[in-house]
């Protein structure tokens, strides 16, 4: 399923709608990440030392690298969230013109769920920066990596999950089926969270990540035989 799901959207990676998502998205989440960066740089306590020859020398870069892999899936993910239904429509267009979505989700629904993962992203992996750093030191790096990717991968699952069921059922149907699914739906967002630690690879995940989203809950509800037309309404 997974595997297709890959197959089918890089084979459509060049679609127009892909190309304007993909500017207008990144462009936005550089700028935003990009401002944030400017300004840890500007109130940065750099006439403080702590002592420690590594911090002092690197520690902004130290800061910067890991504010950079923490706040750009959350930054983009918002800013997918507003044109995530182009994406989804170039999907079903190609692959599944007979269980298109009919409901177009309201902006202020898709600003509120884009900003609710923002904060909840931000919130979680800050708190994980203790265990990121034990992990770090304890496993050269492989336990960090994948502490990260099991949180985001969980968040990064459901709201990409969200973002393109919204458009086929209301929230209480939606939340059923996402439970239903959960293992499903988990593993796709841990491969979309593997897509942002990537270098140049992370400047496409979001579109990726909508793509191959809507690949899956198309598989998915296929699967079960689910009307998506009856749960539209």
């Amino acid at each position: 399923m997974l595997v297709t799901a890959f197959n089918r959207t890089w084979a459509q990676l060049l679609h127009p709608k892909f190309r304007t998502v993909f500017f207008i998205g990144i462009i936005s989440a550089i700028l935003v990440l990009g401002s944030l960066i400017y300004s840890l740089y500007e109130f940065w306590p750099k006439e403080y030392q702590t002592g420690f020859e590594w911090i002092d020398t690197g520690g902004f870069t130290m800061l910067a690298t890991l504010a950079s892999y923490v706040l750009f899936p959350p930054i983009a993910t918002t800013v997918m969230s507003l044109m995530a239904d182009q994406i989804a429509d170039a999907v079903e267009d190609e692959y599944y013109p007979h269980r298109k979505a009919t409901r177009r989700v309201p902006i202020s629904e898709a600003i509120v769920s884009g900003l609710k993962l923002t904060l909840i992203l931000i919130v979680v992996n800050i708190i994980a920066i203790i265990p990121y750093l034990i992990l770090f030191a304890l496993t050269a790096g492989v336990g960090t990596l994948l502490l990260f990717l099991t949180i985001n991968g969980f968040l990064l699952g459901r709201e990409y999950y969200e973002m393109v069921g919204m458009r086929h059922m209301t929230r209480r149907p939606l939340h059923i089926f996402r439970k239903e699914n959960s293992g499903t739906i988990f593993i796709t967002g841990f491969a979309i969270a593997g897509m942002f630690t990537i270098p140049f690879l992370n400047l496409l995940a979001p579109i990726v990540g909508a793509a191959l989203m809507t690949h899956i809950f198309q598989f998915l509800a296929e699967d079960k035989n689910l009307n998506l037309k009856k749960e539209t309404i």
